[in-house]
């Protein structure tokens, strides 16, 4: 892969999950990028780093696990990049059993806690899943598996603690595959 098409892949996905009103998927990773302009940018060595190193699918997984980890420049300037995307890989691995641990720790806290729903925050608190996942009680993939069966992200929320990490939730939903054991589990979750 050519160190300038990694660069246009950067772009693609860092305006995907940074931007509310661009999605990669409809727009199928079209951005607008000279070969003039790429050839100025201080982080040429990054791009061609990448491009001599990884395989395509690899750059798209090492991106997406350095932007999902918070990174907003995508691990490209971050040392500890290679480790963020090991750690997504091996995540990625576990998702089913990741799924089944963390909805077991939810039904656990909504019965100590005496709640119908844990995507409910009228009363005052964040919604239980939020407390959780920043309890690092739970993964974000088992936020993104349960919106995408629930649909209880909401990008356009006032609360700044939260409007990051919706953001992230929604943009990572195309990324993140739900399986046949999930959706079990899931659908027997809550009701």
């Amino acid at each position: 892969m050519e160190p300038f098409e990694v660069y246009k892949l950067y772009l693609a996905l860092k305006l995907h999950f940074t931007k509310k009103d661009y999605d990669i998927t409809k727009t199928k990773g079209a951005v607008r990028a000279s070969q003039n302009a790429f050839l100025k940018r201080r982080d040429l060595t990054a791009m061609r780093k990448l491009a001599r190193d990884y395989k395509r699918k690899e750059i798209i997984d090492l991106l997406v696990a350095n932007f999902v980890s918070g990174d907003k420049w995508g691990g490209v300037f971050d040392a500890s990049a290679k480790e963020t995307y090991e750690n997504w890989k091996t995540r990625k691995l576990r998702r089913d059993y990741t799924f089944e641990q963390d909805v077991a720790k939810i039904k656990l806290e909504m019965e100590k806690e005496n709640i119908d729903n844990p995507f409910d925050s009228s009363h005052g608190y964040h919604a239980l899943v939020y407390r959780l996942y920043f309890g690092k009680q739970i993964s974000i993939e088992t936020l993104v598996v349960l919106d995408k069966m629930y649909n209880y992200v909401n990008i356009e929320s006032d609360d700044v603690f939260l409007q990051d990490i919706n953001l992230i939730v929604k943009k990572y939903r195309p990324f993140v595959q739900i399986t046949d054991k999930m959706r079990f589990i899931g659908e027997d979750f809550y009701k």
